[in-house]
């Protein structure tokens, strides 16, 4: 399950990185990414795809395949660790090999202190995003919501699906209603297409009535056996053609993310296999 391997990703990889690994990145600037915007519909990559090797050789992959949008995931760069020195240098080497953070995935834990969030906040601000997703617990939601007024920021809601059902967890539709309908208009929702499939629920529909309170997605192709497997692109049984195609209908204004969560399989070769998936969807 993804949140638990976010959280292990998060132990094992340098959250504050390197001067040498901010350094080497600086070899992109002279390659810039293409163009990920097809049919109007911003074409990004949340590199927890990346997740088996350090930023900046996921920042050389992301551009060789051509994204000009992100997600950053903290575990490549934790707020906790990494100074606001390297935040800025991190945020220049992406503006120079041509790709937007457009959000920033933070995992503030179970039960993080007042600054803890703060520091969160902070750093997708010096990261040049007004956007940040998160997996939450509910209880969580009302002192998120707090910061999210405070910073100016919105928080997009992050769902899962969850065997047995969690009734903390965000899994399906009114898990969100509830939430959203106690917090501020800065708190939103990072729809998991795949997970939201995984529970039962239907994507198209949510996502047609809802989409101004959607401000990152998660793509993802899983299926329909009793495990919900994730597969490449295109075999799975989430209806991801529907959904990007939908985006482009309704011209929706944020980035509809990658995200590779086959095991056992090359990322680099999924996710652009994927980007050719979608870009074929919607031109």
């Amino acid at each position: 399950m993804i949140r638990i391997s976010r959280r292990v990703f998060g132990k094992v990889t340098l959250g504050g990185l390197s001067g040498l690994a901010i350094a080497r990145a600086a070899g992109l600037a002279a390659e810039k990414a293409r163009s990920s915007l097809f049919g109007g519909v911003q074409i990004g990559v949340m590199t927890y795809s990346f997740r088996d090797r350090p930023l900046d050789k996921a920042l050389e992959e992301i551009v060789r395949i051509g994204f000009s949008t992100v997600e950053l995931f903290s575990g490549h760069l934790d707020p906790l660790k990494a100074s606001d020195a390297e935040m800025v240098a991190w945020k220049k080497k992406f503006e120079e090999a041509g790709v937007k953070i457009a959000s920033y995935y933070v995992d503030f834990g179970q039960d993080p202190s007042d600054e803890q969030i703060d520091r969160g906040f902070e750093a997708g601000r010096l990261l040049g995003t007004d956007i940040l997703s998160s997996s939450l617990t509910k209880p969580l939601v009302p002192r998120l919501d707090k910061a999210c007024q405070k910073f100016s920021m919105r928080l997009g809601l992050h769902n899962h699906w969850f065997n047995p059902p969690d009734p903390k967890q965000f899994e399906g539709p009114q898990d969100f209603f509830d939430a959203l309908k106690s917090s501020s208009k800065w708190m939103s929702i990072t729809l998991d297409v795949g997970h939201f499939h995984a529970a039962g629920h239907d994507p198209v529909k949510f996502i047609e009535e809802h989409h101004q309170r959607i401000v990152s997605m998660h793509l993802k192709d899983r299926g329909d056996d009793p495990k919900h497997t994730d597969h490449p692109f295109g075999q799975g049984s989430t209806p991801l053609v529907a959904v990007v195609q939908l985006l482009k209908k309704i011209r929706y204004e944020h980035a509809a993310n990658i995200e590779w969560e086959v095991e056992n399989s090359d990322p680099v070769k999924g996710v652009a296999d994927g980007l050719e998936y979608f870009k074929r969807a919607l031109v």
